[in-house]
């Protein structure tokens, strides 16, 4: 091999890893799928927590919520995301009703990604992006995944 071809291979090498090393996956992978699932902040109040992403049962930022720290490639399943239990003496509207094809209205704590809510599972179809609070439109009770968007 020449050296002008080793070099060639070598810097093609070297630019693969970097892509997979710092491009973000599109699909999370099982730690963030449980982290969502399971990790401790999916319930707290949002905003107070580490995940910075909450999407909510009905418009106006009202009714049972769920908070969401990575990309969600479907929230129905192969374990359904579900709303989490609010208020103090009895539950919110919403509580314990799968996320898929359930939201109304989302809020985005991030400073500095776009949250980005989609019709269908795998971040496709219409989409509605939230860059701070809004009600749904596109994906109003017809929402399947999240991506954030830098």
């Amino acid at each position: 091999m020449s050296f002008a071809k080793s070099r060639f291979v070598m810097a093609a090498i070297v630019a693969t890893a970097a892509t997979l090393l710092i491009a973000p996956s599109a699909h999370a992978g099982s730690e963030e799928d449980e982290a969502n699932y399971w990790g401790k902040d999916v319930c707290v109040d949002p905003g107070y927590g580490t995940f910075k992403f909450t999407l909510f049962y009905n418009s106006n930022f009202m009714g049972a919520h769920r908070n969401m720290g990575y990309n969600v490639w479907d929230f129905g399943g192969p374990r359904p995301l579900t709303y989490c239990l609010d208020g103090a003496s009895a539950p919110a509207p919403g509580y314990g009703q799968n996320l898929k094809n359930n939201a109304a209205s989302a809020k985005n704590f991030h400073a500095t990604y776009v949250a980005d809510v989609y019709y269908n599972s795998g971040f496709k179809g219409a989409v509605d992006d939230v860059s701070w609070g809004r009600n749904l439109n596109y994906t109003y009770n017809n929402n399947a995944s999240f991506a954030w968007r830098g």
